[in-house]
C-alpha cells in the first residue's frame, strides 16, 4: 500500500446506501445529498481523458465540512482534483482518495467537486466499459459511477468490456553520446532517450535509471527535471555510478516520449572512449522495464 499527500482533490464518510450506476443521487429534506455523473472517457491522439462532477446539496441548518472518499474505476487514472483541499491517496490496485472540501458548504447552499481522469488506453473504433464502477462516499451515503470509453467514431452504445493490461511494455532507444570540452576545460554531452509504451498497464509516471562508466561525474541531471534518489535496478559499473529519477506524467499506449540525460566529466579527462552507459525506463507500478546501452566518448 502506498500513502501520499496530494493537493486539490475530493471528499468522505462511511457509506450506507449504494445507488445506481451512472447518475446517482440522494434526496431528502433537511439532509446533505449529492449526485455524481457517469465518467465518459473521450479519445485523444493518445489515451483518453474525462471527468466527473459531484454536486453536494446542504439542506441542513449547519455548515457541511465532511470529507469525500472516492475510488477510481480504473487503476492509476486519477488526474486533477478541483474543489478539494489536500487528499490522502491509498493505493492498492485502484486508488482511493480521501479529501477535504476546499470550502465548507453553508446551510442551503451547494458545493461542486470535479475530478479529472486520464487513461493510457489506446482509442478504439468501438466503445468500452470498465468492469468495476467508481464510488463516491460522503454524508453517510455511497454512489457508484460507471466509466465508459467513447469510440473513435463517437459511439457510446453497446460497449464491449474493457480489460486493462497488467504488465507494462516499454521500448527504449538511445544513441551514442559524445562529451565535448567546455570553456572551463570540463566536458559536457547530452544523451536523448526515447521510450514507447505498448500497453495500457497502470502508470502515472515513469522511473528511469542511467548507469555511467568511470570518468563521468556522478548524479547526471535529467531533463525535464525529476526527483532523483539514486539507482536500485541497474548494476553499478566498476568505479561508475547509477542515478535514478522520476519522469512525471502518464505515458499512453502507443505514445513515444523523449527526455535527456546531461552528462559531464571533469577537466583533464583523457580523450577517447570511456566505455558504455545504460539507460533504463520502467513504471513504478508494474514491471516491463526496458533498457538501451550506448557508447560514451570524450572529444574536443
Amino acid at each position: 500500500m502506498r500513502t501520499i499527500l496530494r493537493a486539490g482533490a475530493i471528499a468522505l464518510a462511511a457509506g450506507s446506501l449504494v445507488l445506481s450506476s451512472g447518475v446517482a443521487a440522494q434526496a431528502a429534506a433537511g439532509t446533505v445529498t449529492f449526485s455524481v455523473n457517469r465518467l465518459v472517457f473521450e479519445p485523444g491522439q493518445y489515451g483518453h481523458t474525462g471527468s466527473v462532477r459531484i454536486t453536494i446539496k446542504n439542506r441542513t441548518s449547519g455548515v457541511f465540512n465532511d470529507y469525500l472518499t472516492i475510488t477510481e474505476p480504473i487503476a492509476s487514472t486519477f488526474g486533477q482534483f478541483v474543489g478539494t483541499g489536500p487528499c490522502l491517496l491509498n493505493s492498492s490496485g485502484r486508488v482511493t482518495a480521501v479529501c477535504e472540501l476546499a470550502t465548507p458548504i453553508q446551510p442551503g447552499a451547494n458545493g461542486v467537486v470535479t475530478i479529472n481522469f486520464q487513461s493510457p488506453a489506446k482509442p478504439q473504433p468501438f466503445p468500452q466499459i470498465a468492469p468495476d464502477p467508481g464510488t463516491v462516499e460522503t454524508a453517510g451515503s455511497t454512489a457508484q459511477f460507471d466509466a465508459i470509453f467513447r469510440s473513435t467514431t463517437g459511439k457510446l452504445a453497446n460497449p464491449k468490456p474493457y480489460v486493462q493490461d497488467t504488465v507494462s511494455q516499454f521500448a527504449v532507444t538511445a544513441n551514442d553520446v559524445t562529451l565535448h570540452r567546455q570553456e572551463d576545460g570540463s566536458f559536457l554531452g547530452v544523451l536523448p532517450v526515447s521510450v514507447r509504451s505498448d500497453s495500457d498497464a497502470p502508470n502515472s509516471g515513469l522511473w528511469t535509471e542511467l548507469a555511467t562508466p568511470a570518468g563521468i561525474d556522478p548524479w547526471a541531471a535529467s531533463n525535464p527535471q525529476g526527483v532523483c534518489t539514486g539507482g536500485g535496478i541497474l548494476p553499478t559499473p566498476p568505479d561508475g555510478f547509477v542515478n535514478g529519477c522520476s519522469v512525471d506524467g502518464q505515458t499512453a499506449e502507443g505514445e513515444t516520449r523523449t527526455f535527456e540525460w546531461v552528462l559531464t566529466a571533469p577537466a583533464g579527462t583523457p580523450l577517447g572512449s570511456l566505455g558504455t552507459a545504460t539507460a533504463l525506463i520502467g513504471s513504478g507500478q508494474t514491471d516491463g522495464a526496458n533498457q538501451a546501452t550506448v557508447a560514451v566518448t570524450i572529444a574536443e
